[in-house]
C-alpha cells in the first residue's frame, strides 16, 4: 500500500508576479556570468505563440565555457566543444529546453 501526501507552499505573490520575478532571476544570472567574451550570449529573444503552451518567449543562447574549466580540458577539447546552445520556449508553467554541443555532433556523426 502506497500513502500519498501532498504539501502544499503558500507564497505571498500571483502566478504572474512570480513569472515576472523567474524572468527577471534569469536574465540577472545571466548579467552576473557575462564579461570579457566569456559568459551567456543571446542570439534571439522574441515572443512566441504556440497552440499546446500558449504564449511565451523563445530564446537561443550560446554559453561560452572556456574560462569555467580546467586548463588541461581547453587544450584538449576540440574547436566549439566549449560552446553549448540552448534554446527555451518558456510559457509558463511549460517550458521546452533543447541543448546541444555543435563539436560533439561531429565528433560522433
Amino acid at each position: 500500500m502506497v500513502i500519498r501526501k501532498e504539501f502544499r507552499v503558500h507564497l505571498p505573490i500571483s502566478v504572474a508576479e512570480y513569472q515576472v520575478a523567474q524572468l527577471w532571476s534569469v536574465a540577472q544570472a545571466s548579467k552576473q556570468n557575462t564579461g570579457g567574451g566569456e559568459g551567456i550570449e543571446v542570439i534571439i529573444n522574441e515572443p512566441f505563440q504556440n497552440e499546446e503552451y500558449g504564449s511565451g518567449q523563445f530564446t537561443h543562447k550560446i554559453y561560452h565555457l572556456q574560462s569555467k574549466v580546467p586548463a588541461f580540458v581547453r587544450i584538449l577539447a576540440p574547436r566549439g566543444a566549449l560552446e553549448m546552445h540552448e534554446k527555451a520556449w518558456n510559457a509558463y508553467p511549460y517550458c521546452r529546453t533543447e541543448i546541444s554541443v555543435s563539436a560533439f555532433i561531429l565528433l560522433f556523426h
